[in-house]
């Protein structure tokens, strides 16, 4: 799948994560994007549109500073493992900036 925000990179090919975009820096920096992060930056992109260039920029910090980052839907259950490898989910980007969105996916308390 390709992933529009990211198409400045170098998009690399990793055949042991190939469900996952793997992208290269100028800097030589790596970074993944799993599909279920990338569905949360989506999601930030509909309802906080003003504020996805923050996003993408804090994100750009962040690859930058850490040189080998995986982008997780799940810290604690990623797609992509990798050693020496930074783990970051939308929240880690998002809540640093103070750029929310409320959850109003689960089930609600009405109906017994």
């Amino acid at each position: 799948m390709l992933y529009p925000e990211f198409s400045q990179y170098k998009s690399l090919l990793d055949k042991s994560n190939p469900l996952c975009n793997a992208y290269e820096t100028k800097s030589g920096a790596i970074f993944y994007v799993e599909p279920f992060f990338y569905t949360g930056l989506m999601g930030f992109k509909e309802k906080r549109l003003d504020d996805f260039p923050k996003i993408l920029k804090q994100m750009d910090e962040v690859i930058e500073k850490n040189r080998k980052v995986v982008f997780v839907g799940d810290f604690e259950h990623p797609f992509v493992v990798k050693e020496d490898f930074v783990y970051q989910e939308i929240q880690d980007i998002t809540d640093p900036l103070e750029i929310f969105v409320e959850d109003k996916s689960r089930p609600s308390d009405y109906g017994d």
